[in-house]
């Protein structure tokens, strides 16, 4: 994900300051959708000044000057070119720290009702998240048009079913663990025994 097309696309929403291209990283939608810092997009903004695709105007507001950012026709035809004709990379879902934690839970023997907890601690954030999204959606202020509705559709569907999801694993956790999906190499029994001889040699 470029961060200059993101800054051009911000700009593309409406003229904007610094502090305006702040709020939409650490509270709109753009914030929800990349890992970008304010930090990481304002040096970019004086770069893409400087190669003609913002300009920048001053404007007074309540007896103060501030500094304006607007495309220029180059940056409204590169933000075009950016989503016509190249193919976005595909999002990995396994970058999420739960999900990594998960996948190494049983070979460190780690306790079940403790998942539990994180999954629980995950579902309220989840729940926190799917409320913000929505009260978005009727703040009167954030500007969503047919495209960003297909956005907010999407990450509601998709917290909705990490919700349904986690749902369904706490159920199983309180069920006694289960024996390995598939385990051609017999790994389960051998990190037992290598986590049990560790262990114990720590021990002495």
């Amino acid at each position: 994900m470029s961060v200059d097309h993101i800054v051009l696309g911000i700009i593309g929403l409406a003229p904007s300051t610094g502090y305006d291209m702040r709020a939409e990283i650490e509270k709109g939608s753009i914030g929800l959708l990349s890992a970008l810092s304010f930090g990481s997009i304002y040096p970019r903004v004086r770069a893409l000044q400087d190669e003609g695709f913002v300009r920048m105007e001053q404007e007074d507001k309540d007896g103060r000057k501030r500094k304006l950012y607007e495309l220029t026709a180059k940056g409204w035809q590169e933000l075009q070119r950016w989503l016509m004709d190249e193919e976005a990379a595909y999002p990995l879902p396994m970058r999420d720290e739960l999900l990594v934690k998960i996948l190494f839970w049983g070979i460190a023997g780690a306790e079940r009702h403790t998942l539990r907890e994180h999954l629980q601690a995950r579902r309220e954030e989840s729940e926190e998240l799917l409320a913000y999204l929505r009260s978005l959606q009727s703040d009167g202020v954030t500007f969503i048009d047919e495209y960003g509705m297909l956005v907010f559709s999407y990450m509601e569907s998709k917290i909705e079913g990490e919700l349904a999801w986690i749902e369904k694993a706490s159920t199983q956790l309180l069920q006694e663990s289960e024996l390995p999906h598939q385990d051609p190499k017999w790994l389960a029994v051998l990190q037992k025994a290598r986590r049990k001889k560790a262990l114990g040699e720590g021990d002495e």
